[in-house]
């Protein structure tokens, strides 16, 4: 089964409303990846925004070029060639990007080939994914964050999440936290800095929201310092969670040595693909920190959370609202869990 074309471009998406945009960015950008073969199939995978031109260009030139008549199904090999190539010192950035979609282009392949969905070919622990709804977007007055959050919870999401230190005084965050968890109960709530806060400003947020219930508190620190993470750990109960757009398999071993979270997040659109998400998930089971999905890109991740024992929550972004009008195909979203599709590969596809 041999590679013939490795093509990918770059998608702008304009968001569906305008306080539905995200981190100051006007649209949502993303990168798609088109692998095909000499037996007729092909594999879709993604990627997000960060320097999409540059990783359309690398796989678009030397990698295309490299994987030429190259066996689909030899993903481990693939793999080990394009890294030994391109990043013999381990760097993260464009090449890991780049890997992320080639990667789930290869696994939805893989899936075609053998006539099953990836869900099962990882091992197939499970046929539903429950979901958790990311709907507190930044620009949302306090009036359109909670009616957002009740909604989500209504639809049946198991937990709903909203932005924190997005700009804001860190009391005005505390009173959007309150009028959120007022309005919904005891339902599950989560917070999401994006890595804005300083430790100090971490802590103090932390221990404003402390009597909130917060299910955890996502990207706390700047940088996703591990240092940081310890500190912020040791000095609340709320639980962390982090590694939802981190590249390094290093990192990921370190902050679970260092015990520096609750609750760690591989997102096979940026981690590496599937098959670095699996290397993350058997880490984390080892150390027995949960996996829960977070930085969006529900349909790539939905056969890892599935297929492997240790998968756990699935993110829908409200964000990415726009990116699912682009679908062709996609998982069934029913009753807060995403159903793995029958179908061979990902499960799936994006309108041309």
């Amino acid at each position: 089964m041999k590679i013939t074309s490795v093509v990918s471009r770059v998608e702008h998406i304009k968001p569906l409303r305008a306080v539905d945009v995200y981190t100051n960015q006007e649209n949502f950008t993303f990168l798609r990846c088109h692998v095909t073969t000499d037996d007729g199939l092909s594999g879709t995978g993604v990627t997000g925004r960060f320097l999409a031109d540059q990783v359309a260009h690398l796989l678009n030139g030397g990698i295309a070029a490299t994987l030429k008549d190259a066996n689909a199904l030899d993903i481990e090999a693939i793999n080990a060639t394009l890294a030994k190539k391109f990043n013999p010192r381990a760097s993260t950035g464009v090449f890991v990007s780049a890997m992320s979609a080639l990667d789930l282009a290869l696994w939805d392949i893989k899936g075609k080939a053998l006539g099953l969905p990836v869900a099962q070919l990882i091992g197939g622990a499970r046929n539903v994914v429950h979901a958790y709804a990311t709907v507190g977007l930044p620009a949302y007055s306090e009036t359109e964050l909670v009616a957002a959050c009740k909604k989500a919870l209504a639809e049946g999401f198991h937990g709903a999440k909203m932005l924190v230190g997005s700009g804001r005084a860190i009391a005005d965050d505390v009173q959007r936290v309150r009028a959120v968890r007022q309005a919904i109960g005891t339902g599950p709530l989560m917070l999401d800095a994006n890595c804005s806060y300083t430790v100090a400003e971490a802590k103090r947020l932390a221990t404003l929201v402390a009597d909130c219930d917060i299910t955890f508190f996502e990207e706390p620190v700047k940088g996703n310092d591990i240092p940081s993470l310890v500190e912020l750990r040791r000095a609340t109960n709320i639980p962390l969670a982090s590694g939802q757009m981190v590249q390094s398999m290093t990192w990921f071993r370190d902050v679970l040595a260092a015990g520096a979270l609750d609750f760690v997040q591989p997102n096979a659109a940026f981690c590496g693909g599937i098959s670095a998400m699996l290397r993350v998930m058997a880490l984390a089971e080892m150390y027995g920190v949960p996996v829960t999905s977070a930085g969006g890109f529900d349909c790539a991740n939905l056969p890892g959370m599935a297929g492997h024992v240790h998968g756990g929550m699935l993110e829908v972004h409200g964000a990415h609202a726009a990116l699912h009008e682009r679908y062709a195909t996609h998982p069934e979203f029913k009753d807060g869990k995403l159903h793995v599709p029958a179908a061979p590969g990902l499960g799936f596809s994006l309108k041309d």
